[in-house]
């Protein structure tokens, strides 16, 4: 009757490990679904980091157009020096 006892023990035991072994797997699962959630949100949210790409290439596009007229204003400004300085 001891042995029996030992092999029910020892089958409960393998029963409880499998079980333990399902749980920690859904809850992994489980924080793996939230974690993708969080970032997708944060990749493409109004907020998100694409988004913020995006405005950050537009803002230096623009500051390139800027600094690019400014510079061509430069230029003929020199230009027109240069004219001026030539015809004394």
């Amino acid at each position: 009757m001891n042995k029996n006892k030992k092999s029910h023990i020892t089958k409960l035991t393998s029963y409880y490990s499998r079980g333990i072994t399902l749980v920690a797997l859904v809850i992994t699962i489980i924080i793996l679904l939230i974690l993708a959630g969080v970032t997708i949100t944060s990749l493409v949210g109004d907020k998100g980091i694409i988004k913020k790409a995006q405005e950050a290439v537009n803002t230096t596009n623009d500051a390139i157009q800027a600094e690019q007229e400014e510079i061509d204003e430069l230029k003929e400004e020199l230009n027109s020096f240069i004219i001026n300085m030539g015809g004394r």
